[in-house]
């Protein structure tokens, strides 16, 4: 990878950290697809790991003190399953395109359900369900905030638990990747230097995010989160109708 290239992951991972640590997601994505544009996903996968593993622990690490056990707990015993059975069931071939349209209908009911209906409010045993498809999941397709942060639509947190157990998960999760990558037989190595270059990026972009998050006030950071949410399942919602239709 030459250096100009160097320069724009580094940039972008510092940039992208901030967005994560103000409002929990999308930085993680706007990064992979960046990363997509000049390396393949058999090298992005893994390295996108590394990076948002110091991203999400430096956010969870800052916020510490409003994580909430009840919901990791359950939520990380049951990633570490979903994880070794996806390194078990890899595949180069594996297309998980059509899922995307089932992910992209699940945001927008968790954002727009009428009163009525049934809320996509796990307690703390619902977590290890979500930790099984998550942990399953990550080794495929990188980046599962957004699927995550559907979980996070709710009243009963405030931004500062949300940023903080959301992080402890996907810092969780990233790890359980590497480890997946590195049983698979992947070479960080030669990644070394340019991925430690994004990983100092993203610990200087997550301080900065969460000193900005002290001054947004809770109802417009949730208004922020369900927004990105939106516009994250309706581009879900467009990839899968071109891969289809074209």
């Amino acid at each position: 990878m030459d250096s100009l290239h160097t320069v724009l992951l580094v940039g972008s991972s510092f940039f992208t950290s901030i967005i994560s640590a103000t409002v929990g997601m999308a930085g993680g994505t706007v990064l992979l697809s960046i990363m997509l544009l000049f390396l393949q996903p058999s090298v992005v996968i893994p390295l996108h790991a590394g990076n948002q593993l110091i991203s999400n622990f430096s956010r969870c690490w800052l916020l510490r003190d409003h994580i909430k056990w009840k919901f990791f707990t359950p939520f990380a015993v049951a990633s570490v399953f979903g994880n070794i059975f996806a390194a078990i069931l890899i595949k180069d071939t594996l297309d998980l395109a059509h899922g995307t349209i089932f992910i992209a209908l699940m945001i927008l009911y968790s954002v727009f359900k009428p009163a009525k209906l049934p809320t996509f409010t796990p307690k703390g045993k619902g977590f290890f369900a979500i930790g099984l498809f998550i942990g399953f999941l990550g080794m495929f397709i990188g980046a599962t905030g957004l699927i995550l942060g559907m979980a996070f639509v709710r009243d009963d947190l405030n931004k500062e638990e949300i940023l903080a157990t959301q992080g402890s998960m996907q810092t969780l999760n990233h790890l359980l990747k590497i480890l997946g990558f590195l049983w698979l037989g992947f070479n960080y190595v030669p990644w070394l230097f340019p991925l430690g270059l994004m990983m100092l990026a993203s610990i200087i972009g997550t301080n900065y995010g969460v000193s900005l998050l002290k001054n947004i006030p809770d109802n417009i950071f949730k208004l922020i989160f369900k927004t990105i949410l939106v516009i994250s399942a309706i581009q879900l919602l467009i990839k899968w109708a071109i891969k289809i239709l074209g």
